[in-house]
């Protein structure tokens, strides 16, 4: 059986063994068969992807790995990640699967376009597609400045007067820089693993396991790899669905240790979607996820933060953010009523509490940014 498609996962096992998740180039007329997809259920937003697990192994009659009659792009074996590039097209001659087994076994195989060796001839053309960091940035902050003539000479004196006092403050500083850490630092690893926690406890004390779970449940905004929703789930046996727009390792599906964990306490398993949530495209292609859902939550959600609270008191939904970066290069014209810009973290709780009177802030207790915003009706 011939099929094209491009790798999406890699895993090289040494001398003898490698896996590859290959999507399927529905374009190539060639590929036929009726393969067995490892992907979500389509909607009805996006067609159904067609990906198919293959499998690379030596001591097999007929492969032809060793073949020295064979060219090399059709017999190499991938003793190496490096062998099986991420995104690249590739033709495969493949068996059918075993028995029980969804794993496609590779006869022989060819590269038909690497994304590294493309990458490599663009860059020895000296293309000038391509733009530095600090030139893109000045040029933004020209076009800004432009906008905005009256911002540059106050940003230029804050700037003077931030420096001088800095240099008259060092000393200060120094001596103060364990209580800054303390108060706003990430915290460690073991920090950061109770956060989702005691969050995840705080919310189903707050708002009820019953509450929480009702509809399709809770929202977990850039929920990353989805310590809440495993949280919740294993507390309260909460449904949960996580919207963050970083492709994971493990794809559509948690890591391995929190679906077990899921699998053993018998609770439901979160749903993933890779999507970007904003007040634009994801309200267009999923406004009923946010109309049918108890909760939006967001534990640090970075970026989406505004939106998170911005969208939930638009459909009148509950609501839990956790803040952290401000991030004021990101959004330059963030200002109060009066005028004032958000540049600090007490401004930006400030700012957003000022949104509806009827929300309220807690502080939870774990290491780092804790100050919980949240609207219960």
């Amino acid at each position: 059986m011939k099929i094209r498609g491009w790798i999406k996962r890699k895993r090289s096992m040494g001398k003898n063994l490698a896996f590859a998740d290959l999507l399927i180039d529905e374009s190539d007329n060639n590929n036929y068969g009726p393969l067995v997809s490892t992907s979500v259920e389509s909607t009805s937003e996006s067609p159904q992807e067609r990906k198919i697990e293959l499998i690379f192994q030596r001591g097999i009659p007929e492969a032809v790995w060793d073949d020295v009659n064979i060219g090399p792009t059709s017999n190499q074996f991938p003793t190496k990640k490096v062998l099986l590039p991420y995104g690249a097209l590739v033709f495969a001659n493949v068996c059918e699967p075993a028995k029980d087994t969804k794993m496609y076994r590779v006869i022989s195989w060819e590269i038909l376009k690497n994304p590294k060796e493309e990458a490599i001839v663009a860059a020895k053309q000296g293309l000038v597609d391509g733009v530095s960091c600090s030139v893109y940035l000045k040029a933004r902050a020209d076009e800004f400045y432009k906008l905005n003539p009256g911002m540059k000479g106050k940003e230029s004196k804050k700037m003077i007067e931030s420096t001088e006092n800095n240099k008259n403050n060092s000393n200060s500083n120094t001596k103060r820089s364990d209580q800054i850490e303390d108060q706003f630092s990430h915290g460690t690893n073991k920090a950061k693993g109770m956060r989702a926690t005691i969050f995840a406890s705080w919310m189903i004390e707050t708002y009820g396991r019953d509450k929480l779970a009702t509809d399709k449940g809770v929202l977990d905004v850039a929920g990353g790899k989805g310590k809440l929703s495993i949280q919740l789930a294993l507390q309260g046996k909460i449904q949960s669905t996580i919207i963050d727009p970083l492709v994971r390792k493990h794809g559509e599906k948690l890591d391995p240790i929190g679906a077990k964990r899921i699998r053993k306490a018998q609770a439901p398993h979160p749903t993933l979607l890779s999507k970007e949530f904003n007040q634009t495209t994801f309200l267009s292609e999923c406004e009923n996820l946010i109309k049918e859902s108890s909760i939006l939550v967001g534990l640090h959600p970075d970026e989406p933060t505004e939106d998170i609270l911005d969208i939930a008191l638009k459909y009148d939904k509950n609501c839990a953010i956790v803040p952290c970066c401000v991030f004021p290069c990101f959004f330059p014209l963030r200002t109060f009523a009066d005028g004032r810009f958000v540049r600090t973290y007490d401004e930006f709780l400030e700012y957003l509490l000022s949104k509806d009177d009827r929300l309220r802030k807690h502080t939870l207790p774990f290491q780092g940014r804790n100050t919980v915003i949240y609207l219960h009706k």
